[in-house]
């Protein structure tokens, strides 16, 4: 909210404060001043969220996300045995068991082996692949910044920003 919004919100407090009546003609003119000047803050907030979509999509989702009506809870469950259950870990037990009755034990005495194309000689097999520290800075270069860390907790505006000075260290584990 603007500060001019703010200012309108609480000068229309002040005025059915000081009259206590909504219908009376200052705070009705107070009111409708308040609520333009909150529209138009909200308006131009919109507005500079989907300006900034491709440079900062998070804050747009969650602006999005923060305007819907539904809510994602698990209610209470009831198991097989017809108990009621309403902690989550109980829950996430009780889905799980219920996913997990579709499945069926593979009988893992017959497991088939993997056929062999390669027909050359150990000589002849890929044993170095080449990778250079250009490559690796092109692609570190090409995160985007706003997505969530990967399984090694490194965020990607952080590896995006140390792409040139990581490549030739990257480079060389690969190259062992």
């Amino acid at each position: 909210m603007t500060n001019k919004a703010l200012r309108a919100v609480r000068h229309r407090r002040r005025v059915y404060a000081k009259y206590k009546d909504a219908s009376h003609p200052a705070y009705v003119k107070a009111a409708k001043s308040a609520h333009k000047l909150i529209d138009q803050a909200k308006r131009k907030f919109e507005e500079q969220l989907a300006h900034k979509i491709k440079e900062d999509r998070k804050s747009f989702f969650a602006y999005a996300r923060s305007k819907s009506k539904s809510s994602i809870r698990i209610g209470s469950l009831v198991k097989d045995q017809g108990q009621l259950v309403t902690e989550a870990s109980e829950k996430a037990d009780a889905l799980n068991d219920f996913f997990a009755s579709v499945f069926t034990r593979e009988d893992e005495s017959d497991v088939p082996t993997a056929v062999t194309y390669f027909s050359g000689s150990e000589d002849n097999k890929l044993v170095d692949i080449s990778i250079e520290p250009q490559d690796i800075a092109a692609k570190l270069s090409k995160l985007k910044p706003d997505k969530a860390a990967g399984d090694d907790n490194m965020a990607p505006r952080f590896l995006k920003e140390v792409s040139n000075e990581i490549a030739v260290p990257i480079a060389m584990i690969f190259r062992k």
